[in-house]
């Protein structure tokens, strides 16, 4: 018999193998080593491979970051302002939006002018940066590569402010070379105290769950919908002695239940044995093998149902209604107030974020860098659509409000001298003063009311 093999897992004994996967404050300080990000110091690459490897969380994060973006900064001047070399501040929102949602914080390199003012401001990929005890950063470019070195870690200065003294400069150079400086932001708290922790990252089993089942479909797929099941063997069988070819007995009995379960492939093909029929030969009845199956239709209910469940949670851990990831839902699905509630709700969920991301911007320009707030979808109530006055439909089209000019008097003059007397004085005493006033070219604003005059007796013959 072959000799039994370690099992490839271990089991943990103490719950803080679980808590630890939090950052642990560090009780000894040093200036020669950063400060870990997580169990392993890999906790951004874990979130990075978390998203990635579940649909709906990678759909809910990117959703996350267009509401965090929304249509850019409000102010039109400070949105177009240049903040590096061929990129404004807007582009510049683009492409932290991403890591405010996955890791709710951003980092950003800064270039100094020789007078100590700020050159440029560019993006730098978050999940690379760890922070020092002294208020410096480490970076690691390797991180998250197939050729990743945990000794590649090189120090950069950290961000000192809008403008420094040029002497100040000088030195910084000459102490570590020509470096950005970075600005690191997050908003922190008890739990996020040396670095962020999403608060999405709380039900991280919700994630790992989902994909987990994602998973298990693929499996029920692959296999051919074949049952879980346990087959039994009487009697012993020959694994030692080996044919011309170096198999025993039992290999190509293995080999046989591998094919016919599809665990294994042809390479050229892609296809596998399963749904054949199988065979074997045994000298009598008690040694016919004795298969024991689990009920896969329960096993395939309990995935649907479980799976939209847990779908429908990781949308809400990024802020979200499912409705707004395509998900039915009976009482909100065709209701246009419903649906634009939701969408309201999932803007203010992502306002703290803005407000982080404005006042870092604050921190590194001068302006106004409120983030506009993103409403993709507007409700206009029935009642308004039952009589729309012409404004109101352009209002609604998104086109501005007609401007009444000359010519539109004018058309208005000539109708009422179409008329007959009589009904034209009853259509203009039928008319707004402001209105009238207007149609004969004299500014309302500028008009003064003859008190001896009211409006049961005014006449205007034209």
């Amino acid at each position: 018999m072959g000799r039994l093999k370690a099992y490839p897992y271990s089991i943990s004994r103490s719950i803080t193998d679980f808590l630890d996967r939090f950052i642990v404050r560090r009780a000894r300080h040093t200036d020669k080593d950063h400060i870990n990000y997580g169990i392993g110091d890999r906790l951004p690459q874990e979130i990075i491979e978390l998203i990635a490897s579940n649909g709906v969380a990678l759909r809910a994060m990117k959703l996350r970051a267009k509401y965090i973006y929304g249509y850019g900064f409000a102010d039109e001047v400070v949105a177009s302002m240049p903040v590096a070399n061929g990129m404004n501040a807007n582009q510049l929102l683009s492409k932290i939006k991403t890591d405010v949602a996955m890791f709710q914080g951003f980092a950003v390199q800064v270039l100094r002018k020789a007078d100590g003012t700020i050159g440029e401001v560019k993006h730098v990929p978050f999940e690379l940066i760890r922070r020092k005890e002294n208020g410096d950063f480490a970076i690691n470019v390797s991180l998250g590569t197939n050729k990743e070195n945990k000794e590649n870690w090189e120090d950069y200065p950290r961000y000192k402010g809008k403008q420094i003294a040029p002497e100040e400069l000088q030195a910084q150079l000459k102490e570590i070379g020509k470096k950005a400086e970075i600005a690191y932001y997050w908003d922190k708290d008890a739990i996020s105290y040396d670095y962020p922790i999403p608060d999405w990252f709380a039900s991280e089993f919700d994630v790992r769950t989902g994909t987990e089942l994602m998973l298990l479909d693929n499996e029920m797929v692959t296999n051919g919908f074949m049952p879980s099941a346990i087959m039994t063997f009487v009697g012993g069988i020959d694994d030692e002695q080996e044919d011309d070819e170096g198999n025993t007995a039992a290999d190509i009995r293995d080999r046989s239940l591998r094919q016919f379960t599809g665990n294994s492939r042809n390479p050229e093909t892609g296809k596998s044995s399963r749904m054949r029929l199988l065979t074997f030969d045994v000298d009598s009845a008690d040694q016919v093998p004795k298969l024991e199956t689990f009920d896969i239709e329960k096993i395939i209910t309990g995935s649907v149902e479980k799976r939209d469940d847990i779908n429908r949670q990781i949308c809400r851990l990024f802020g979200f209604h499912p409705v707004l990831l395509g998900y039915t839902d009976p009482t909100v699905l065709g209701n246009q107030l419903a649906i634009a509630n939701a969408s309201e709700q999932a803007a203010q969920d992502v306002y703290g974020d803005q407000e982080m991301v404005r006042e870092a911007f604050e921190d590194l320009f001068d302006g106004d860098f409120t983030i506009s707030k993103f409403v993709p979808i507007n409700y206009i109530s029935d009642k308004i659509l039952d009589d729309p006055s012409p404004d109101e439909s352009r209002d609604i089209a998104g086109y501005e409000p007609m401007e009444v000019n000359e010519d539109v008097n004018k058309s208005i003059l000539d109708t009422l001298n179409s008329l007959s007397p009589l009904l034209a004085a009853s259509v203009v005493k039928a008319m707004k003063t402001e209105a009238l006033l207007e149609l004969v070219g004299i500014d309302p604003s500028k008009a003064k009311p003859d008190e001896s005059v009211t409006d049961d007796t005014t006449d205007v013959t034209i």
